[in-house]
């Protein structure tokens, strides 16, 4: 069975942050599929189904940002206590998160790496001990230039622009395609396919 996690701020009040990509590409890509989350399991939505010919597992950690690891580490126990000996999990989830550090529209998929100042991957990491899990980072980024290390947390738990919103729907459908091919055909195979920086107006 494979995990998709997606990083994010339980209530509705977080909905439209930058902070919320990855709960948003996970809702999305349950809709493509006709799944549905169900109940809270160990503090954490779940959603589960066939796609690709694989089993796999959304998962949305409803701690807050920065104890998702605590909170997807709670369910992955519980479910190495209940798992039968034909139902293999894959210990190795692939993580969907915002980046700053990108533009709005940027889509970066790796095998691995740092947190890069992220909360919710520096909690992963804690959690699992390891920065190898591959994870798809999704630019969130405004045109106000970089956004200084003491203003993160502001920034990303501010709203997206009504102007910005759009390209944020775009986004998410893009980030949907990219778990789709990886499932079908590997990370290597997708991360050629659909990693990409969204041009300058000059650069067009």
């Amino acid at each position: 069975m494979r995990i998709l996690v997606g990083l994010g701020n339980p209530g509705p009040e977080y909905t439209r942050t930058r902070h919320n990509m990855g709960f948003r590409v996970l809702d999305a890509f349950a809709e493509r599929h006709g799944l549905v989350f169900g109940s809270v399991v160990d503090t954490c939505a779940t959603a589960a189904g066939r796609i690709a010919g694989r089993d796999v597992v959304l998962i949305k950690p409803l701690f807050y940002m920065n104890r998702s690891g605590e909170s997807l580490l709670r369910w992955m126990r519980r479910r190495e206590q209940d798992v039968e000996t034909d139902d293999v999990v894959e210990s190795v989830p692939l993580v969907v998160c915002d980046d700053i550090a990108l533009p709005l529209g940027a889509a970066r998929l790796r095998a691995r790496g740092g947190s890069g100042g992220h909360r919710g991957l520096d909690s992963l990491v804690a959690a699992l001990e390891t920065e190898d899990f591959p994870r798809l980072r999704l630019g969130v980024a405004g045109g106000e230039g970089s956004v200084p290390p003491e203003d993160w947390a502001d920034y990303v738990l501010g709203e997206f622009s009504a102007s910005e919103w759009p390209l944020t729907q775009d986004l998410v459908a893009y980030g949907c395609d990219v778990l789709d091919c990886e499932l079908a055909d590997g990370i290597e195979a997708a991360a050629s396919r659909f990693n990409r920086k969204p041009q300058a107006p000059d650069e067009e």
